[in-house]
């Protein structure tokens, strides 16, 4: 299984670009700021209506109750015919009202359908709108984990919140909209059919401005398309400004760069004020069009309408019937109108949701992978390939083994392939050529689950969760019990500090760990990572941001819990790594050296020359008289390629 580093992701680009998700992957558009999408999508449609199956008791009550309020409406204007030219206009000449209040009770119960099929669906929508939300939010936050390390190595973190917030949160208005556009439709055949039903010349007269209406409102769709894309960009710049300047607080605060960012990040926000300023200007000349070609239109019809009445041509319920069903003629034009940008950006949402979804991960299990059984804790590496991306090689020919219990330290220059090659071992991507063996099996032919519980890993920036102590050292195994996370914590010497906290494994951790320091972090790190008893730990500069005396307390922690265990170890500090076994020494991803400490030294190669930059030449003399001999040294040649 052959992975590169462009493959198997959702490749965003702030360019615009598009690129080929590989692994499996599909075609991702990725110009995220300029999509705008389809006002109807049939596939992204079909794929939404899957997570309104569970929901469609509501969903088939949100039907019924458009179609009952959408009917109520357009009744009124009828019963309001029915009441002038039946009960109003007779009993005005014969002095009867009797049946005035049999129309009263008939409005009123005409009323109350209205607002109980409006109030059922507003409820019923909401049900199906926010269960859909819920279904959708579990599915990729679940999906995130699965995506391989690859990635998120590849894409940037915010544009994966925005899909996970922004996107998710414009569909709950997809199906507000898809509802109101419904009835909206329903309301416009239903009111022209009426209409015509009544006079047909009237309703022609009505009729005679609709063409200015569309012409006006395709010009104006011309400009709010643009204002829209307007904002969407201004607002990514926004959030990208403000991202950076969060994140990188410390760096923007000690070269004092405060006043040049807030003037970046005011021209930024200035934009984005001027395009929403733009946008209200074209979305506020909407209005009073519409409202200026209604009265247009009730004004001819009142005109011609009241001279047929006068001329006994027409009845006058007729012609209040005409006023009333105008006021709601060009109310769903309007609505429809201008939803149908809001229905373009939230399917451009459902593209951008579902393009997430599709992505797959590249590290996936065999078939037939079977389960690692408990292990020794013997690795080897045989001829081992890796590249990122297509033909550039990050590892070549890597071979070097690491036997039960032994220590082996990774050794090298910056970039020459040290945490690429540990991570190799967990799966977070699968060698582009050789192989890896953990007592003899392929680690891609056990399942990746099994594989990575009989291992932990101890990184360079220690992840703490807003959580207790005891939380977060038991975080993956949960079902340890408390003894066994005093035990873990005492074995890493973490056990004293964390006693005079306030409440001790019961305290709560800020966000991140902020309330430890940096090495108490790094203790608490070590500790989950033994507290599962591993038999293969991998280290990856577990010591590198710590403090002289905590690295003296992990250094003596480490004695112990590395006792039985397969260990690979990364560190610059040169120090932490002359108890190894074994040293191996990568340079431009190539095994150029392997011995233990006193060996390397004096083959006088690339890790003494290291050594030598760490303590001098004194130092390098100082180590070699402590002891002789350079039995087993493996010296190969050095590479040509660059790094």
């Amino acid at each position: 299984m052959q992975m590169h580093g462009g493959g198997g992701g959702m490749g965003f680009s702030v360019s615009g670009s598009a690129e080929r998700a590989g692994g499996g992957g599909a075609a991702v558009k990725v110009s995220d700021d300029e999509i705008l999408g389809k006002a109807y999508d049939h596939g992204i449609a079909m794929r939404l209506a899957r997570y309104v199956i569970p929901y469609k008791r509501w969903a088939f009550i949100t039907l019924a109750a458009v179609l009952l309020y959408t009917g109520a409406m357009v009744t009124f204007p009828l019963l309001v015919k029915w009441a002038i030219d039946s009960h109003i206009k007779p009993a005005v000449d014969t002095g009867d009202y009797s049946g005035l209040t049999r129309v009263a009770l008939i409005f009123m119960a005409v009323a109350v359908v209205h607002f109980a099929a409006n109030y059922l669906q507003a409820v019923s929508i909401s049900r199906v709108g926010q269960g859909v939300l819920y279904s959708l939010r579990t599915q990729m936050f679940n999906h995130l984990q699965t995506l391989s390390v690859s990635f998120f190595r590849r894409t940037e973190v915010g544009r994966i919140m925005s899909r996970m917030q922004n996107d998710i949160l414009q569909l709950q208005e997809t199906f507000e909209i898809m509802v109101m556009t419904l009835a909206d439709i329903l309301s416009l055949v239903g009111i022209v059919i009426m209409m015509v039903i009544l006079d047909w010349k009237l309703a022609l007269i009505t009729f005679s401005v609709i063409p200015v209406l569309f012409f006006l409102m395709a010009y104006w769709q011309r400009f709010a398309r643009r204002s829209f894309l307007r904002i969407r960009r201004a607002i990514a710049l926004v959030n990208g400004a403000l991202q950076e300047n969060i994140a990188g607080v410390r760096v923007v605060q000690s070269l004092n760069r405060q006043e040049r960012n807030l003037e970046h990040f005011e021209a930024l926000n200035r934009e984005h004020r001027d395009a929403n300023i733009q946008a209200t200007l074209f979305a506020g000349g909407v209005q009073p069009l519409v409202e200026m070609l209604t009265g247009i239109a009730t004004a001819l019809v009142i005109v011609i309408g009241g001279w047929w009445v006068v001329s006994g041509w027409l009845q006058v319920g007729v012609l209040v019937a005409f006023v009333l069903f105008i006021q709601r003629f060009f109310d769903p034009i309007r609505n429809l109108t201008m939803q149908y940008t809001q229905l373009q950006r939230s399917m451009a949402s459902g593209v951008r949701i579902f393009e997430l979804l599709d992505v797959q991960p590249e590290v996936v299990d065999k078939p037939d992978a079977a389960v690692m059984l408990p292990v020794e804790g013997h690795v080897k590496f045989e001829d081992v390939y890796f590249e990122y991306n297509p033909g550039v090689p990050v590892l070549q020919q890597v071979t070097f083994e690491a036997r039960p219990g032994e220590m082996v330290a990774l050794v090298g220059p910056t970039g020459a392939g040290k945490t690429t090659t540990v991570a190799l071992v967990s799966r977070f991507y699968d060698v582009s050529g050789g192989r890896i063996t953990i007592d003899g099996h392929d680690v891609r032919d056990v399942t990746r689950e099994s594989l990575v519980g009989q291992m932990a890993m101890v990184l360079q920036e220690p992840f703490l969760i807003s959580a207790t102590v005891k939380d977060n050292i038991r975080y993956s195994h949960l079902e340890a019990t408390e003894e066994q996370v005093v035990e873990a914590a005492k074995a890493v010497d973490a056990h004293d500090f964390i006693m005079r906290l306030e409440n001790g494994y019961d305290t709560m951790l800020r966000e991140r760990g902020s309330n430890l320091s940096i090495g108490q972090r790094q203790l608490i790190s070590f500790a989950r990572a033994i507290v599962a008893n591993p038999r293969i730990l991998i280290l990856d500069e577990a010591t590198a941001n710590v403090d002289t005396h905590t690295e003296m307390l992990i250094q003596e922690a480490l004695q112990r819990i590395l006792q039985g265990r397969t260990s690979l170890v990364i560190a610059h500090r040169l120090s932490t790594i002359r108890r190894a076994d074994r040293i191996v020494v990568l340079d431009h991803g190539k095994v150029v050296e392997q011995g233990n400490h006193q060996e390397l030294l004096r083959l006088g190669g690339t890790y003494a020359r290291l050594y030598s930059m760490n303590y001098g030449d004194a130092g390098v003399a100082a180590e070699l008289s402590r002891n002789g001999g350079n039995s087993g040294v493996q010296q190969l040649p050095s590479p040509a390629v660059s790094d």
